[in-house]
């Protein structure tokens, strides 16, 4: 053996238990540790809607994966040492439709020697109103002094409460509102239902307002169909005007689909002669015409002019709602048999 391994055995023998002792009485704390990578790494929505929570997922590269603490700035809430989360039920005024934010966060760790360092953290992501969908009977359309029955659906919402405003009022917490409008238009305020913030304006859902379908008026004696130039017998002189509603207007509203007839004048014409108006006379029931005395004079060839007034429509509350008729489309002429 040379001298100088002599000598380095030598020290190795007197040294290498001293070293030993050292590293044994040494403390390395969990939370100290060795940066591996210093660019952090966010991941997160893009695009959140209106009430809905902002996340993130924040990661560090570090020597043994633990030990980080994520801190946020301002409305930014760290949740252990990974996620971020914000609300947005305030970002955007009632007025704003979309808005960037920016948020910010950092890293805090414990270096080897006792240090405290920290990486800053950063990112951006817009919140957006959502788009809010409507399903009604009349789809967007509703009918004027119905009973419409409209559902509110918000995607991206569709686990939390919905607070729906009609014509002013605090409204119903529900997806579901009747509306019975009487103008050109309807609207329907959207707000989410937030404990924490208070309610949330999403937005307005708007609708178009209508007149229901026409009705269609037939007329019979006795069971028998007339039409405008047909016979009607004078011993049988009993006429019935039956407003039919639109079939389907009918399947889809039934509360709003009664109809009824308030009076008719009644013109006869004698052979040549002008029309000489008789009177003015209530139907019974809303839709019989009882003729036969009226007609005790008349004799066969005679001609008999009916024009029907005050057609309405009695809706879900019970009000008389005038139906908007032609002239003409009132007017009936029959031939006295």
């Amino acid at each position: 053996m040379e001298l100088k391994e002599l000598r380095y055995n030598i020290m190795l023998a007197l040294y290498f238990p001293i070293l030993l002792y050292a590293f044994s009485t040494f403390d390395l704390s969990e939370n100290t540790y060795a940066i591996e990578d210093l660019q952090p790494v966010v991941v997160g929505k893009e695009t959140v809607v209106l009430g809905q929570p902002f996340e993130a997922r924040a990661f560090l590269a570090v020597g043994t994966g633990q030990g980080q603490q994520l801190l946020g700035d301002s409305t930014l809430v760290a949740q252990g040492d990974s996620l971020f989360l914000m609300s947005t039920a305030l970002l955007l005024a009632d007025d704003e439709n979309e808005k960037v934010i920016t948020y910010a966060g950092r890293f805090q760790f414990g270096q080897l020697g006792g240090t405290i360092s920290e990486i800053p953290i950063s990112g951006s992501f817009r919140v957006r109103r959502p788009e809010i969908v409507a399903t009604s009977e009349a789809t967007q359309t509703l009918y004027r002094r119905c009973l419409n029955t409209i559902r509110i659906e918000v995607p991206g919402l569709e686990d939390r409460a919905l607070r729906l405003v009609s014509g002013g009022g605090h409204g119903s917490v529900s997806r579901s509102i009747t509306l019975s409008p009487t103008g050109e238009g309807a609207k329907i305020d959207v707000y989410l239902v937030d404990e924490t913030d208070g309610d949330v304006y999403l937005g307005s859902k708007r609708f178009a307002v209508m007149d229901p379908p026409r009705p269609e008026i037939r007329v019979s004696n006795a069971g028998r169909e007339l039409r405008n130039g047909g016979d009607l017998p004078k011993r049988r002189a009993m006429i019935e005007f039956d407003v039919t509603p639109d079939q389907e207007f009918r399947r889809r509203y039934p509360r709003d689909a009664r109809y009824r007839v308030a009076r008719a004048t009644v013109y006869l014409r004698k052979g040549l002669t002008a029309s000489q108006e008789i009177g003015t006379f209530n139907l019974e029931g809303g839709r019989t015409l009882v003729l036969t005395r009226v007609l005790r004079d008349a004799q066969p060839g005679d001609r008999l002019l009916i024009r029907l007034d005050g057609v309405v429509r009695i809706n879900h509350a019970g009000r008389a709602v005038p139906v908007p008729f032609s002239v003409a489309s009132l007017t009936f002429g029959f031939i006295i048999s």
